[in-house]
């Protein structure tokens, strides 16, 4: 990473010489965009403007003065133009534009797991129990899925270490704290899932391509609710953006705070499982405690274990 911003800071310096030397050629101001004017940029991917450079008719730097009009929303496929306009008090001295086009990702197409098979799902982390429960996984080889909470900077180091054990990062959110405020409005909720894309792309050198909306898809029926076509044109709008998103249909924890309530609640399904999707927490203990007696019975049981990944069917309670 730091590699690759020294190149940009060289060859920021390298245009703005270039830059200085055409204004005094041409005798006026001058803006240059870094990059390309009509560029390409993959949906769901945070927005980041490839830089400028600005000079007046004396050579001197004026990126400061320069105003950008419009914007890009990354999660909206579309046509997006943005004008960059440099002014001396009131005055245009120079402008120009850059095109952007956002383009909707593709995922592939999704494949129903054999039967039997259990996909182990921790949200809230990472935290201090979360190697606790990768020990246990890499245990008995089991792989798993980590929706994560991207503001919890003392843990974002084991990222790397959760997809080098071969299981799945996703996304929770950037920050848990305000439902009210990330369901709000549209705008909230994708900023705060790019912000938490941005920073699993730091750690990880990837986006994650599995969601699980904080409180499930019921808490965000007021996020689905802001759309005309409600929780499908949401899903849809969340597919465009490079994902998909995974509510559960099992849940141990439901009911207790106890290792043994957890097992109990897993190890008796009303039914044989199928496809279940497992809520556990790996910032509750209790929960961490419970999985290596949860795995043993599974596979005593005859189940499969699976992490998520976007071929798996979505699991939603709308």
């Amino acid at each position: 990473m730091k590699r690759s911003k020294l190149l940009f800071l060289l060859l920021l310096l390298v245009l703005l010489l270039s830059s200085t030397a055409a204004a005094h050629a041409e005798g006026g101001a001058r803006i240059a965009l870094s990059g390309a004017a009509d560029l390409t940029w993959t949906c769901g991917e945070p927005w980041h403007d490839p830089g400028f450079a600005a000079f007046d008719v004396n050579g001197k730097d004026r990126r400061r003065d320069v105003a950008i009009e419009g914007a890009v929303i990354p999660w909206r496929p579309g046509d997006y133009e943005l004008r960059y306009v440099l002014t001396e008090g009131d005055v245009p001295l120079a402008e120009t534009a850059r095109r952007v086009h956002v383009e909707a990702q593709t995922l592939p197409e999704t494949v129903q797991p054999p039967k039997g098979t259990i996909c182990l799902t921790f949200d809230d982390g990472p935290c201090e129990y979360t190697e606790e429960a990768l020990e246990v996984l890499a245990k008995y080889g089991v792989k798993a899925t980590f929706f994560v909470v991207a503001n919890q900077t003392k843990y974002l180091h084991l990222l790397p270490k959760i997809l080098e054990q071969g299981h799945t990062l996703g996304i929770h959110c950037y920050d848990h704290r305000s439902y009210g405020w990330l369901y709000e409005k549209e705008q909230n909720y994708f900023t705060d899932l790019m912000t938490a894309q941005e920073i699993v792309h730091d750690y990880t050198g990837q986006y994650a391509h599995v969601v699980r909306f904080p409180g499930g898809s019921r808490t965000a029926s007021f996020l689905a609710a802001t759309f005309p076509g409600g929780y499908e044109e949401l899903y849809d709008v969340m597919r465009d953006a490079g994902v998909r998103v995974y509510d559960w249909n099992v849940q141990p924890e439901s009911g207790t705070k106890t290792t043994e309530g957890t097992f109990i609640d897993f190890s008796h399904p009303r039914e044989p499982y199928e496809y279940a999707v497992v809520l556990q927490h790996d910032a509750r203990l209790f929960s961490v405690k419970a999985l290596d007696s949860m795995i043993r019975w599974a596979l005593q049981e005859g189940y499969t274990f699976a992490a998520l990944d976007e071929t798996f069917p979505e699991v939603h309670f709308y």
